[in-house]
């Protein structure tokens, strides 16, 4: 039987109480989009290991546990800007920067704000334990979405700003040259702790050592779970930390080719000879941000796509949120 014990599904996740964790997946598109399952009440772990044992995993059901990584659900509602408390968390809208910061520019004019979070509010959640406990995230993207991420050339067309605490806040009007495609709603955001698994195509899930059966089993398990535990309106949601929803292929391992200098837009750079070297820091990315089209901001990625803002473990523990790599995907 798989008990979860604090300790025993992964680092991070808060300890549990008299009241069992549960299991919950968002509905998803067929093998391409695969969304992650993410615990809740309303599936005990036993529950979740039976389907596992009809799925053909029961003996693997405590590794895909520990496969598991918490983040937390973004959850947002139009507001007046107005209303929002400096320093407030929010999608779109306009940032509260230090005083005297620029806003962030790249080689044909303003980025688009899209996000910040504050790290204060977010600091009970033992998810966030990888990040500063104070101070504020900033992200940014280009304004008319002219970069995907899969360009090395791409660096630069977003960024992620880290405000520590201390310097006085001050709402800043977007530039007058930001086009209005790049200008979004603000949406206050409510949140919630959310316990993720690997998507099909990534590192976390190789190491799983899945044989062609059993990789069959676990996509048909997340199809029975989606079917049964559907969460209507969290399709996609917008996540911090976490596994990503992921709508094509292997993020991490294009993080780490086209943060190598590696171009990821065609096939060739997939079988660029680097790669044998370069796809060893795969692991070792991880999402910091996943930003979904949400209509409440008037926000549209693509064809109802995701920004997923990356960081690799290293700079994250040196909070050089500087080097962050974002990628868009849609489908």
């Amino acid at each position: 039987m798989v008990e979860l014990r604090p300790g025993d599904v992964t680092e991070g996740l808060a300890p549990l109480t008299d009241e069992r964790h549960r299991l919950k997946v968002l509905p998803g598109f067929g093998r391409k989009r695969t969304q992650n399952l993410c615990f809740r009440r309303s599936m005990s772990a036993d529950d979740f290991e039976t389907l596992c044992r009809k799925a053909g995993l029961g003996a693997r059901a405590a590794d895909l546990l520990k496969a598991a990584r918490p983040g937390v659900v973004l959850i947002p509602e139009p507001v007046d800007l107005d209303g929002l408390p400096l320093g407030a968390s929010r999608i779109g809208g306009t940032p509260d920067l230090p005083d005297g910061a620029k806003w962030p520019e790249w080689r044909d004019g303003p980025l688009s704000f899209i996000a910040q979070l504050n790290l204060e509010d977010l600091s009970r959640y033992p998810a966030c334990g990888v990040l500063p406990d104070s101070g504020h995230l900033l992200f940014f993207y280009h304004a008319e979405q002219k970069t995907w991420g899969f360009d090395p050339g791409d660096q630069g067309s977003w960024q992620v700003l880290h405000a520590p605490p201390g310097p006085p806040l001050k709402r800043v009007d977007p530039p007058r040259t930001l086009p209005d495609e790049g200008r979004f709603s603000a949406c206050a955001i409510s949140h919630r702790e959310r316990l993720t698994l690997p998507p099909g195509e990534s590192p976390v899930f190789d190491a799983l050592g899945f044989d062609e059966d059993q990789c069959e089993a676990y996509f048909e398990l997340l199809e029975s779970l989606a079917e049964n535990e559907e969460l209507p309106g969290e399709l996609g949601s917008s996540l911090l930390l976490g596994h990503p929803d992921q709508i094509q292929g292997d993020m991490q391992t294009e993080c780490a080719l086209v943060s190598g200098g590696v171009s990821t837009g065609d096939a060739a750079g997939w079988s660029d000879p680097r790669r044998e070297v370069l796809e060893e820091e795969a692991p070792g990315w991880r999402l910091l941000l996943q930003v979904a089209s949400e209509e409440a901001a008037s926000m549209m990625w693509g064809d109802l796509g995701c920004l997923y803002y990356w960081i690799h473990e290293r700079d994250l523990k040196a909070r050089q949120f500087d080097r962050a790599w974002m990628i868009l995907q849609c489908s």
